[in-house]
């Protein structure tokens, strides 16, 4: 996330909002493109995109391992 704020939400619960420099979507390409929270643009947001091919998968997944799980009670 370049710029902005999304609002993070799990089975329409609202869990956190994040700002500028979060990385999303780090799962999805871990676990074949599966979806675990919903995002919504809180202010308009610029983000930067990858290809899930041209990502290193284990700095990718050391990085999603400091990321709280939504399906588990924190």
């Amino acid at each position: 996330l370049l710029d902005g704020v999304l609002a993070v939400e799990h089975d329409g619960v609202p869990l956190a909002e994040l700002g500028p420099g979060a990385v999303l979507g780090e799962r999805a390409v871990l676990e074949g493109g599966r979806r675990t929270a919903t995002l919504t643009a809180v202010t308009p947001v610029r983000v930067a995109q990858a290809a899930g091919d041209v990502l290193d998968r284990e700095a990718l997944a050391a990085l999603a391992t400091g990321h709280r799980r939504e399906e588990q009670p924190s």
